[in-house]
């Protein structure tokens, strides 16, 4: 028998993130637009939960609350706190030409 997992989403301009904790297997996975992005298991997903909401008293079952922190610094992390703002279109990462830093568009050796 597998217990609902405990889903949690953010609507960005680009598209959807969503974090979702299975409590039956300690998974947690993040998903853009339905396409995995993160999937841990324990216990990396209890740290990175821990890391996050710390305060809390989650024991080895994340609320939602404690998954929305989660995802909110999985967002904050990948696209920058403009993309939490929805006024500013978030970044997308597209594949730069071989051999270049796309931070800085300086060659890489």
């Amino acid at each position: 028998m597998q217990a609902n997992a405990t889903r949690v989403h953010i609507d960005l301009p680009g598209g959807t993130v969503t974090a979702e904790f299975h409590p039956d297997t300690g998974r947690l996975r993040i998903l853009q637009d339905d396409m995995l992005r993160v999937e841990l298991f324990p216990p990396h997903s209890w740290f990175t939960v821990a890391s996050v909401a710390g305060n809390s008293r989650w024991g080895t079952r994340p609320r939602e609350a404690d998954l929305y922190l989660v995802l909110e610094s999985f967002v904050m992390q990948r696209f920058g706190m403009s993309a939490l703002n929805k006024d500013v279109p978030c970044a997308h990462w597209t594949p730069g030409p071989r051999g270049y830093d796309l931070r800085d568009d300086r060659r890489v050796r």
